[in-house]
């Protein structure tokens, strides 16, 4: 059944709900109407057959031979009239090569010289040409413009063929069937609307509850109103289900919302901020000409709005899958080396400490510039929020699965509560909007770092995490599968010997403490 395109669903429903309806009452009345007829017409034949076997066990029959003359076959039937019960008809008829000749009747049909059934009689003349026994017939046929039911049933008598033929009347079968088809009918019409009614009814009352939903929505179009939410106390349904997920929606979409204004704010001041000092420098050039602060001046503002436009997009293309990982087995010993190198780069001017603590080999199978970008990322962060005077440290460890990167810094912390948060897109605390201490800018200044950094953690099927207390500092931990076994003793000195472990923990640590400190004030 094809159903319009533009009708509701309240309507669609309805629609095909009655057209299974529909086939299902005609399928159990057609089998109902089917087996009841077929009972009251067993009923019918069981009367016939009784009859005829009654007549055959209670009629005579012998031959008779005469001087010159062929033999003969007298048969001597009953009363017939004593098995007939309800208008029954009884015939008895001798079937031979010439021909069918009347035998024997019952009186309510003496008059009546024609068969019942002709047919049968002719079927039983051509079986007795073919020498083939008869078998039982059974046959609706119309006598004296009435429906009958007959039954022919062959005899052999010393070698001589009899049909006993009986018929009854259908006329209360029929006028049985037909009142039965009537009832079901009435009965098919009567459950077909209430059912549709009372699936009327049903539908109403739940498409009701989708068009608050609709109406709730349409409100929030037509108001700009986010702050909307579906009140429901019902059953947890699946229009109670509904309800929740447009709740949790509007939520995420408010919250959204909110990030994305945030986010506005907080780039056009960050790019407003460049671009002042970017048009002051050059007004400052157009007067009195280039000079050497004020061309660095104007680089370092183009080089970080470079940078907040590089991860914008990088961002972005990450969103709807542009970006593409350049996975292989790398050494992360050797990435958390070049970090190290880094990091004394990226505090040159401050006064922190920056050590490696743990310090394990493990192999990945990762891009190993991606991770770079990331760690570097936190290791911005953390000389960002470390007052002059704190510590910078990197660790290296490594579980069953798993390689584990952690940095660590004694800074300002992060409150429990932003905590839940810091790792959202453009999401910045109250000391990130101060721009760190000192005015350092950090790595990018608009709350994208961890943002990246969740995202190509995540991109190494990793996880990234944080820890801290206000006031204590922060560690912030990646966590990548590894893939290799743990290294036993040899396996460590192989990779001592071949440079992938330059120097054990304790020098590393004393001389990149030292080193630190001359170079925080040199």
């Amino acid at each position: 059944m094809k159903v319009p395109q533009n009708l509701t669903i309240r309507r669609k429903l309805i629609l095909w709900f009655a057209a299974i309806l529909t086939i299902v009452l005609v399928l159990f009345g057609a089998a109902l109407y089917g087996v009841t007829r077929f009972a009251l017409v067993r009923v019918v034949d069981n009367a016939l057959s009784n009859s005829v076997n009654e007549v055959i066990a209670n009629a005579n029959a012998y031959p008779l031979s005469q001087f010159n003359t062929p033999e003969e076959v007298i048969v001597d039937l009953p009363d017939m009239d004593v098995f007939t019960t309800g208008g029954m008809m009884v015939q008895a008829w001798r079937i031979d090569a010439d021909g069918h000749s009347l035998v024997g009747s019952s009186r309510n049909i003496a008059e009546y010289a024609e068969p019942l059934d002709l047919n049968a009689l002719t079927s039983e003349i051509s079986l007795l040409a073919q020498n083939s026994a008869g078998e039982t017939m059974w046959s609706n046929t119309i006598i004296n413009d009435g429906a009958w039911r007959v039954i022919s049933q062959p005899v052999n008598i010393f070698d001589r063929m009899f049909v006993l033929q009986a018929a009854m009347p259908l006329d209360q079968v029929n006028e049985s069937s037909r009142w039965l088809l009537l009832i079901i009918a009435i009965e098919m019409g009567l459950a077909l609307v209430g059912t549709s009614a009372l699936g009327w009814s049903m539908a109403k009352r739940a498409m009701h509850r989708i068009d608050v939903i609709t109406d709730a929505a349409a409100g929030i179009v037509s108001r700009d109103d986010l702050k909307t939410r579906l009140p429901y106390d019902g059953p947890m349904d699946e229009i109670g289900r509904l309800t929740n997920v447009f709740n949790a929606m509007m939520d995420r979409i408010q919250h959204m919302f909110s990030v994305q204004q945030r986010f506005v704010a907080d780039v056009s001041h960050e790019l407003r901020t460049p671009l002042t000092a970017v048009r002051g420098h050059l007004d400052l050039v157009r007067r009195y000409g280039m000079d050497p602060e004020s061309m660095d001046a104007l680089e370092g503002e183009v080089a970080r709005m470079n940078r907040l436009v590089n991860d914008l997009l990088m961002l972005a293309r990450a969103d709807y899958g542009g970006i593409s990982l350049d996975k292989r087995e790398m050494d992360m010993d050797e990435l958390v080396s070049e970090i190290y190198r880094d990091t004394k780069v990226l505090a040159k001017g401050r006064d922190l400490k920056v050590t490696v603590s743990d310090y394990e080999p493990v192999r990945v199978n990762g891009d190993a510039d991606r991770l770079k970008q990331a760690l570097l990322n936190l290791v911005g962060n953390a000389i960002k929020f470390t007052p002059d005077g704190g510590s910078i440290t990197l660790n290296l460890r490594r579980t069953d699965s798993d390689a584990i990167v952690e940095v660590v810094d004694t800074g300002l912390g992060i409150s429990h509560e932003d905590q839940k948060r810091v790792f959202d897109r453009f999401f910045q605390t109250d000391e990130s909007r101060a721009r760190g201490l000192n005015g350092t800018p950090g790595n990018d200044g608009v709350g994208l770092g961890l943002s990246i950094a969740k995202w190509i953690t995540e991109a190494h099927d990793g996880t990234i995490s944080v820890h801290s207390e206000p006031g204590e500092g922060s560690t912030f931990s990646i966590r990548i599968p590894h893939v290799e076994r743990r290294l036993n003793g040899s396996d460590a000195v192989t990779r001592q010997r071949t440079g992938l472990i330059r120097r054990d923990r304790t020098s590393q640590q004393a001389s990149v403490s030292n080193g630190d400190k001359r170079s925080t004030r040199s």
